[in-house]
């Protein structure tokens, strides 16, 4: 029982040593990750190429972030060129 009393103060001890210390960090890291995203983040826009990416994107209505695209006729074009390309290979004969 003394263990568990003894532990019990030490953790309360560390708790209140501990004080503003983890929220000082956690305030740190939300700083730099907001830094980051709209600070470092919209430089991407200068990149060479990023103004006419961004122009094809609006242009197409594509949703840059969509990793198939399942209702544009691209896609469905494109799969169906790279089929008959491997089941119509020049050159093989059967």
């Amino acid at each position: 029982m003394k263990d568990i009393v003894a532990s019990s103060n030490a953790f309360r001890a560390s708790a209140r040593k501990a004080g503003f210390g983890p929220w000082l960090n956690l305030l740190i890291g939300i700083v730099l990750i907001l830094t980051f995203i709209f600070g470092i983040g919209s430089l991407a826009q200068f990149l060479p190429g990023a103004r006419h990416m961004a122009e094809v994107i609006d242009e197409r209505n594509l949703r840059a972030t969509a990793i198939f695209y399942t209702d544009f006729d691209e896609p469905a074009e494109g799969s169906a060129r790279i089929g008959d390309s491997i089941d119509y290979m020049p050159g093989l004969k059967e």
